[in-house]
C-alpha cells in the first residue's frame, strides 16, 4: 500500500487542497497545510510584519525611480538584497516605536552606500566624494586613480558614466524629483566628476546613484553584450535640498553654520549629532555678593623741578 502511494505520488510538488506535497533526499513526502487563524500572529509579529512590507514598497519606489531614467544591470539577488538593506535602514529609527518607525536620510546612507545593483560585475570604486554645494547641486567627484579599481574588458576605449539624483519622498514611495548627468571618458583618464543639477523639493533623502560601462566608441555601442560588464552603484544618501520656505523655517528653529561644500558623510554627521542642552541658570542672592574692594589710587608723584 505504502509503494502505491510513494508510485502516486512520486515527482509531484506543490499542494493538492489542504496537502503539500515535496520531495526530500529523493523520497516524496506529503503534510498537511498548517491552519492560520487570526490570532496565531503576536503583536510584534504583525508590527515586523508591517515595517517589512514598509520596508519592500520602499525599496520597489527606489527601483521603479531608477528604472524611469535607465535600467541597470541586475541579477537574481538585487530585490532580495536592496529589500534587506532598506528595511535595516528603518529598524535604525529609534525614536519610534516599533510599527511606527520611520526612514532618514542618515540612516539610508548607512545601509545603502556602496550598494550594487548587479553584484556579478567586479566594478568598485573606493574614495568617490559626493558633495552637496550651496546651492543644492550634487558634485560625484572620482579619485584620480579610479580607473586602477577596474577590470576593463580586452578592446575597451572608453568608459561611460551616468549619475542620477533621486529624491525618494519614502512616507508616500514617491520619487518627486530627478537629476542626471552622463559623460564618456576615455581609457586611462585621470580624476573625473560630474555636476548633477538641484531642484529643491520635499523629500526624505537623495539616492545617488553611478553607472558605469565599457565601450568599444564612444558611442552607445557596449564593449561585449555580457551584462556583467555594467555596474551601477548608490554612491550616497544625502538630506534633500529643500525648498526655500522650508529652508528658512528650519534655519529660524536651529543655527546651521553655512559652507560652501560639504560632503555627504560631512553632512549627515552633523545631522546625526544631538543638540545641546543649554546649562540652567542659577539664582543669584543679591544679598551674598560681595561689594567689590575699593581700589586705592597712587597720588600724582611731584614733579622735579631743576635747580641750578
Amino acid at each position: 500500500m505504502a509503494q502505491n502511494l510513494n508510485m502516486l505520488t512520486q515527482g509531484l510538488s506543490g499542494h493538492v487542497g489542504d496537502l503539500i506535497f515535496y520531495e526530500r533526499n529523493g523520497k516524496p513526502f506529503c503534510r498537511r497545510m498548517p491552519q492560520y487563524g487570526p490570532d496565531s500572529m503576536s503583536a510584534a509579529s504583525k508590527q515586523s510584519s508591517r515595517e517589512f512590507a514598509k520596508a519592500s514598497k520602499a525599496a520597489k519606489s527606489i527601483r521603479s525611480a531608477l528604472n524611469g531614467l535607465w535600467q541597470p544591470a541586475k541579477e537574481e539577488t538585487t530585490i532580495y538584497r536592496l529589500n534587506k538593506a532598506v528595511y535595516a535602514a528603518l529598524r535604525e529609527d529609534t525614536g519610534h516605536a516599533r510599527g511606527k518607525r520611520v526612514f532618514s536620510a542618515n540612516a539610508l546612507h548607512q545601509h545603502l552606500k556602496d550598494f550594487r545593483y548587479n553584484k556579478k560585475a567586479v566594478m568598485t570604486i573606493g574614495g568617490i566624494d559626493t558633495i552637496r554645494q550651496e546651492d543644492g547641486c550634487i558634485l560625484v567627484k572620482l579619485p584620480p586613480n579610479w580607473q586602477h579599481w577596474l577590470n576593463p574588458p580586452k578592446d575597451t576605449r572608453y568608459i561611460q558614466l551616468h549619475a542620477a539624483a533621486l529624491d525618494m519622498d519614502l512616507d508616500n514611495n514617491t520619487c518627486v524629483g530627478t537629476a542626471t548627468a552622463a559623460s564618456c571618458v576615455a581609457l586611462g583618464e585621470k580624476q573625473h566628476s560630474l555636476l548633477l543639477p538641484a531642484v529643491p523639493a520635499k523629500a526624505t533623502a537623495t539616492i545617488v546613484v553611478l553607472q558605469l560601462r565599457f565601450l568599444h566608441t564612444d558611442t552607445d555601442i557596449q564593449a561585449n553584450n555580457s551584462a556583467s560588464n555594467e555596474q551601477a552603484f548608490i554612491t550616497a544618501v544625502l538630506e534633500p535640498a529643500l525648498p526655500p520656505a522650508e529652508k528658512q523655517e528650519q534655519s529660524s528653529k536651529a543655527p546651521r553654520i553655512a559652507r560652501k561644500k560639504r560632503s555627504a558623510a560631512a553632512i549627515l554627521a552633523t545631522a546625526s549629532q544631538p543638540t545641546p542642552v543649554p546649562f540652567p541658570s542659577l539664582a543669584i542672592d543679591a544679598h551674598s555678593i560681595a561689594s567689590p574692594p575699593s581700589v586705592k589710587k597712587d597720588k600724582k608723584p611731584p614733579a622735579l623741578v631743576n635747580v641750578e
